[in-house]
């Protein structure tokens, strides 16, 4: 199948897309001076401020970028950042959140001076949703997955995806016969890839897939993770993936880095959105949207138009 013919498929998809809410916060600014009290503390005036919707939410951008249908359920904070996403409308999507007064709005800020990061500052809540919300998600999951065409996880580890969250899209997913993708981040919590089990495919960058196997043994990942499918991301160095039982590469496509945050996100939304029937031609087409992602500066997804014209 020709690729510019699957990424016309895109917008006849329907989404189920579970994740964590996260804001994305660029604070730009210029140095003045020094702190008086702190000399190695530079004084920075404040510039700019850019906000943008990160985590599950820039996959779920990613794929409104293609023309998909999208049912987003996350949970948010009782707070002011959770204001921020009254602005995430889109045409084609439909947000069931779910409001804990007991959490906080994920929200990452990284703060530049004269063009360099100086400081990422997190407010996260760390802890694991209670019992009731968990009821309340897998409520709304239930008549959505239904209607959707496949559902996606996106989990970074800010609580929101329980065991008995994730077992319980494991079951949904079977017994609907709806392709269930995850994509479970390491970041200063260990991987917990082992409790997705049963899943029709997982996606890892390289650090994730030698937590798994030292050796990024694909056929060990996948016998070890008990998943039918895997996909490795491998940044500048393209793909690899175990789909419907053959093996396949992609190369990469060379791009000029702006800011490599997010690509992982556009790849994962690229893939998911693809053909099952053309696993090799769906690789090369997220491997592609991965790199033009990193052409974008912040948590932006690129324009499906400059996807078409590259593959042109």
């Amino acid at each position: 199948m020709d690729k510019l013919d699957i990424i016309k498929s895109f917008k006849d998809k329907k989404v189920l897309l579970v994740g964590d809410t996260i804001i994305d916060a660029y604070i730009y600014g210029r140095k003045v001076g020094k702190d008086l009290d702190y000399p190695l503390v530079p004084q920075v005036k404040e510039i700019d401020v850019f906000r943008t919707f990160g985590g599950a939410s820039l996959v779920a951008a990613n794929m409104l970028e293609f023309g998909a249908k999208v049912f987003f359920v996350s949970v948010m904070g009782a707070d002011k950042n959770a204001e921020y996403y009254n602005d995430f409308v889109r045409p084609k999507l439909k947000k069931f959140f779910i409001v804990d007064k007991d959490r906080k709005t994920t929200t990452k800020s990284r703060i530049f001076a004269d063009g360099k990061k100086m400081l990422w500052l997190n407010q996260v809540t760390d802890g694991e949703i209670n019992s009731d919300i968990e009821k309340k998600l897998i409520n709304a999951i239930k008549p959505l997955i239904k209607e959707a065409d496949l559902a996606v996880v996106a989990d970074n580890q800010h609580g929101l995806l329980t065991k008995n969250l994730i077992d319980n899209l494991i079951k949904l997913s079977k017994q609907y016969h709806k392709p269930l993708y995850v994509d479970s981040q390491i970041g200063y919590k260990p991987g917990k890839h082992h409790l997705y089990k049963g899943a029709d495919c997982m996606f890892l960058n390289r650090r994730e897939a030698k937590a798994v196997d030292p050796k990024i043994d694909i056929n060990k990942i996948k016998d070890k993770l008990g998943v039918s499918n895997v996909v490795i991301k491998l940044g500048a160095k393209g793909a690899r993936a175990l789909f419907n039982g053959s093996y396949i590469e992609s190369v990469p496509y060379k791009v000029k880095v702006v800011d490599p945050c997010g690509a992982g996100d556009a790849f994962l939304a690229a893939f998911s959105c693809g053909d099952r029937r053309y696993p090799q031609e769906s690789l090369n087409i997220a491997n592609i949207w991965a790199a033009l992602a990193v052409t974008v500066q912040g948590t932006e997804p690129p324009k499906k138009q400059d996807l078409i014209n590259t593959i042109k």
